[in-house]
């Protein structure tokens, strides 16, 4: 599981230099007039608060659980990454207003403030993604918020092209092409993200976990005859339960208990599932309790 101080430290640093990068590009685009750093500047802002909300939502998953949130407050991070996904979806759709209108109407632009800016931002960027891509890896609510970063380094990329583009051929038409494309690739990662979120709030089982894999791991163990109610879903990004029933072998009864902490030892080890509820039948009580019924 992600060391969340370790997040919360680097998060801090990631929010001053967003603001930093805001600042410069606000003060650029308006001073060389161009839409894709004024573009890239809503970005920053947007990702700003991106931060700040998965800053808090990390911050909230911390606490501990209380008597009305038993299972503690993971989920603070799931909500933070559906937000930040409509937000960016919302962004987009604005570039691409922008983009229309400049299109429609060019202005001139100054080509080489425009990329001095955009470099500048874009190397901040890249030292934010850098720090944060292998946190994204495990946690939904801090690749939300790399997501974000990584927009804003294909914007500030699109930017220095645009810019580029300017300088050699005179022409402004690229400044609105290039926001329009950067809009196109963030609109299809949102969605992405947004539909992930959502399969957690829905309680679907993790796409990284095989239902069959592990039934056939817990039958392995020594005693387990069957596996049977299993149900595996997400709490948070990269907190798991598990809850199932299993049926163990007559012979196997006293060792009952052992059999339940040795199969908790392996969803914890192989699949990082910490949470499990499992309840143990034996062949003997279930034969009796047939024979009762009838």
């Amino acid at each position: 599981m992600i060391q969340r101080e370790v997040l919360q430290k680097n998060f801090r640093i990631f929010i001053l230099l967003s603001f930093f990068v805001l600042i410069l590009e606000v003060g650029g685009g308006l001073i060389t007039n161009s839409l894709a750093l004024l573009s890239d500047a809503g970005h920053v802002l947007i990702d700003a608060l991106a931060l700040g909300l998965a800053y808090f939502a990390i911050r909230l998953s911390k606490k501990r659980s209380t008597a009305k949130y038993t299972f503690g407050f993971y989920r603070a991070e799931i909500l933070a990454a559906i937000t930040n996904g409509l937000v960016l979806i919302l962004v987009t759709f604005y570039i691409f207003y922008q983009s229309y209108l400049r299109f429609l109407s060019p202005r001139p632009v100054k080509g080489p403030e425009m990329m001095v800016i955009s470099i500048i931002g874009l190397l901040a960027n890249l030292y934010v993604a850098l720090k944060m891509q292998s946190s994204a890896r495990d946690n939904l609510n801090v690749r939300g918020a790399y997501l974000h970063v990584l927009s804003d380094i294909l914007s500030s990329v699109g930017v220095v092209v645009a810019s580029g583009l300017i300088i050699v051929t005179g022409n402004t038409i690229f400044d609105p092409i290039v926001s329009a494309m950067i809009g196109l690739f963030i609109l299809s990662n949102s969605f992405r993200l947004v539909k992930e979120s959502m399969q957690i709030l829905m309680e679907a089982s993790p796409g990284h976990i095989d239902l069959e894999k592990i039934t056939e791991d817990i039958q392995k163990i020594n005693g387990v005859k069957e596996v049977h109610d299993l149900h595996i879903w997400s709490i948070g990004s990269d907190v798991y339960s598990l809850s199932s029933h299993i049926l163990i072998s007559a012979e196997k009864a006293p060792s009952m208990n052992s059999i339940v902490s040795e199969i908790n030892k392996m969803l914890e080890s192989k699949y990082k599932i910490s949470h499990t509820v499992i309840q143990s039948e034996c062949d003997r009580c279930v034969e009796a309790a047939d024979k009762h019924s009838h």
